[in-house]
């Protein structure tokens, strides 16, 4: 009788799941070097705004890589999770994002204005 027969769950052969953490992996060290590239720029304009709001990106980065990592160790079957992500690194996701673009335009504020 074959997994599926009997109802469970039969996991990806395929490199899919490899695939995806790996690009959650580049996102994740994407946010991280996009933050400290902003920061090195706007230092100098915003002072510590730019480094509490860029500091916060660099942490959800560094957390999206982690959890990429954990993610592909669950679904390759090396380790199980008790609880479901629910949408968590998507968050993070956004939320980085907004923040490297909120920094960005009140840089460009900054320098128009004065």
């Amino acid at each position: 009788m074959t997994d599926e027969e009997l109802g469970q769950a039969v996991g990806d052969f395929g490199v899919s799941n490899e695939r995806t953490a790996l690009a959650w992996q580049r996102t994740g060290l994407s946010l991280v070097a996009g933050s400290a590239i902003i920061l090195r720029l706007t230092w100098s304009d915003l002072g510590v705004l730019a480094l509490v709001a860029l500091a916060i990106a660099m942490v959800l980065g560094t957390w999206i890589f982690v959890e990429s990592r954990g993610r592909y160790a669950h679904d390759a079957g090396a380790r199980r999770r008790a609880r479901s992500r629910g949408g968590r690194a998507p968050f993070a996701l956004a939320l980085s994002t907004a923040l490297l673009a909120t920094t960005e335009l009140t840089m460009l504020l900054v320098r128009w204005t004065g």
